[in-house]
């Protein structure tokens, strides 16, 4: 029911609803989040600023002013995406996609200044309590505002889901806390007035205020990792392997690297190819799948090819004795490009590339190799020896 609305007023908004994967349609639902979030958040601040200064009460009053905050991570929201919009310069070819992830980080500090802020004003009600001006309307005039609330976060996280944006789910997390906020004040208003205890509307914002904190400190350490560059996601390097091997000439593809900008992906691979067909027709081929990616992915791709040796029983029989090796050492989790090169007659070289687990540091990584080559050369015979190559952690 809830999503057929948010659908309905979505659509009114935004052009070619359905076609997420868009740059320009993903961009037009940020800023229909973002001007959404104003609107609504302008006409609450303006009820609960009139109650609070009519009540005389400091929650209500906060959570007014901390209404400002989500105000302020709402423009800076629309803000984002109208620069993530901007096309790529020559001092930014890439684009401003990554703006998208500044946003979060730039929420996350207004969470903590809010909190900081809470925090002031509870302790000074707890230890110098007022009495709160009560009226029969006030706590109903609340709840509505949470039904707006509810609604807005409600409106924002199903918008975010569909283009599956963590800018626009921050923003509608926030959204979500000031109705848990605005609870917590109705139930100390209702307390206060009917146990005459005033102080209890310091200790709810000293409870919201540290729930603000920590969630603050949450967001901050989300916004901060794709900035560093983080791990793409299982399900997108499954699917970059498994449209670059509809590549009539391709077997396999590995070292899959992502570069995220936001709007835009930078995708490098290494196809393998049989080397019968020679460098000309290789190169036709790794070109073929990188127009293919590009169609699907957008961005920019660079596809390497790797030569595939053919195989004989011999070498077959070689990669099966590697491979049980291999299943000794519990510190690798697979191999690939295996290759056996003939130094002379009766000397051969053994070449593989290697995948580490996730939690092997990089500095283990040449005591890895010179440990599986000691084995190598110990039980397979006229190893001269072994040229290893570690894939890095961001390479799949």
């Amino acid at each position: 029911m809830f999503d057929v609305l948010n659908r309905t007023i979505a659509k009114g908004f935004i052009e070619n609803f359905d076609n997420v994967d868009n740059k320009q349609v993903r961009i037009k639902y940020g800023l229909v989040a973002g001007w959404i979030s104003i609107t609504v958040i302008l006409f609450l601040f303006s009820v609960k600023i009139v109650l609070g200064l009519k009540a005389n009460s400091i929650s209500i009053i906060v959570t007014a002013f901390h209404l400002l905050s989500h105000l302020a991570n709402s423009i800076i929201l629309v803000v984002s995406f109208m620069v993530t919009a901007r096309p790529a310069t020559a001092k930014n070819p890439f684009g401003h996609g990554r703006m998208e992830h500044v946003t979060p980080l730039i929420m996350a500090i207004f969470l903590f200044v809010s909190g900081i802020q809470l925090v002031e004003y509870s302790i000074h009600q707890v230890f110098s309590p007022h009495e709160i001006h009560y009226w029969s309307a006030l706590p109903w005039i609340l709840l509505g505002t949470i039904v707006a609330e509810l609604w807005l976060s409600q409106f924002v996280s199903y918008l975010a889901h569909r283009v599956k944006s963590k800018a626009i789910g921050a923003n509608a997390l926030h959204h979500k806390i000031e109705a848990v906020m605005t609870l917590a004040v109705i139930f100390g208003v209702l307390f206060g007035h009917y146990y005459h205890y005033s102080e209890i509307d310091g200790y709810i914002g000293i409870v919201v205020s540290s729930w603000l904190l920590y969630l603050g400190y949450d967001h901050a350490k989300d916004a901060i990792s794709p900035l560093l560059g983080q791990a793409p996601s299982s399900e997108l390097i499954k699917k970059i392997r498994e449209d670059s091997k509809k590549v009539d000439g391709i077997y396999e593809s590995h070292e899959i690297i992502v570069h995220d900008y936001g709007s835009m992906n930078i995708i490098s691979l290494h196809a393998e190819v049989s080397e019968r067909l020679g460098p000309a027709k290789m190169h036709e081929i790794t070109e073929k799948c990188e127009g293919k990616l590009r169609k699907v992915f957008g961005g920019e791709i660079v596809c390497h090819t790797d030569p595939l040796i053919e195989k004989t029983p011999e070498t077959d029989a070689l990669e099966e004795k590697f491979s049980e090796i291999i299943e000794e050492f519990p510190k690798v989790k697979s191999f690939h490009r295996f290759r056996v090169i003939y130094e002379s007659p009766k000397r051969i070289i053994i070449a593989a590339d290697i995948n580490a687990d996730d939690d092997v540091r990089e500095s283990d990584y040449v005591n890895i190799a010179n440990s599986l080559q000691k084995e190598v050369k110990k039980k397979i015979p006229n190893v001269a020896y072994c040229a290893f190559y570690i894939t890095p952690k961001f390479a799949y």
